[in-house]
């Protein structure tokens, strides 16, 4: 079989590779080729929501077709609209330092330990504010698995801020909460174990207006392939083999942040 210039073979065009295949799963099964692969040379890309003054949605940069409301792929730009189906696989809660918005913006570094608040203090929107004048703004992020419609999965992570920290914790509360029984045994399943789908709902308060996550009803999953493609993820995270993409700004397309007059002290 041969191949046009620069056309890559697909693996039904590949004649020879059930021959093989055997082959490619044991090494597979060893990581093979990527022993020397770091988190720092692999990004997982966030899935956030587009707000109205999104750049995506509004001014030069605009993508077509793209409308607040909408998910957003931050590597790839895929627009997904309506609803998507998520795989949590992993947690973590951060304290992300950002150069103040009337300062430029920009972030700085992720601070993982909590204490970092003790040496904040508040302005008069509510944010917690260090010496530098920096702000440190508490994050949940959820690493997940994206299941797309064409039956394809990627690893994506859910950035939760301000009103929306709320939501994440309610939907930690909703994995640890679920039961299957097993003949006699009843247990809290992994959460990468179960398939949600999620959707956006405007929201607001007496200083703005956002687009927020809704998280629905799971569903466990029934595919072993994709529990297992799940479970590397969320063993990858724990091992400290991958990380996500540089954070992007939890204000990036709201007009007024929705933080203004929430406290963002919340704990799990």
């Amino acid at each position: 079989m041969s191949t046009k210039k620069n056309e890559v073979a697909t693996v039904d065009e590949t004649a020879n590779l059930p021959a093989i295949l055997s082959d490619i799963a044991m090494d597979a099964a060893s990581n093979s080729g990527f022993e020397n692969v770091k988190a720092e040379d692999v990004s997982i890309p966030f899935v956030k929501i587009l707000q109205a003054m999104s750049p995506q949605v509004k001014g030069s940069t605009k993508i077509p077709g793209a409308a607040d409301g909408d998910f957003f792929n931050t590597v790839t730009e895929k627009i997904y609209k309506g609803s998507i189906k998520i795989i949590p696989c992993a947690f973590q809660k951060a304290y992300v330092e950002w150069v103040a918005r009337e300062q430029g913006g920009g972030f700085v570094k992720q601070h993982f330990d909590s204490a970092i608040l003790e040496k904040t203090k508040k302005d008069d929107k509510n944010r917690d504010i260090l010496a530098n004048g920096h702000t440190i703004v508490t994050t949940a992020y959820h690493y997940c698995i994206l299941v797309c419609e064409d039956g394809s999965l990627e690893r994506v992570v859910l950035s939760l801020t301000s009103t929306q920290l709320k939501k994440s914790r309610r939907w930690v509360s909703q994995m640890m909460s679920l039961q299957i029984t097993s003949g006699t045994t009843r247990f809290t399943p992994p959460m990468y174990s179960h398939i949600y789908d999620v959707t956006t709902r405007e929201e607001s308060n007496e200083h703005g207006a956002w687009y927020g996550f809704i998280f629905g009803t799971p569903t466990m999953i029934s595919d072993k392939n994709i529990y297992l493609y799940a479970k590397k993820f969320h063993d990858d995270i724990s091992g400290g083999l991958v990380k996500a993409a540089e954070p992007i700004d939890p204000d990036d397309g709201v007009t007024v942040p929705p933080a203004a007059n929430e406290a963002v002290h919340d704990k799990f």
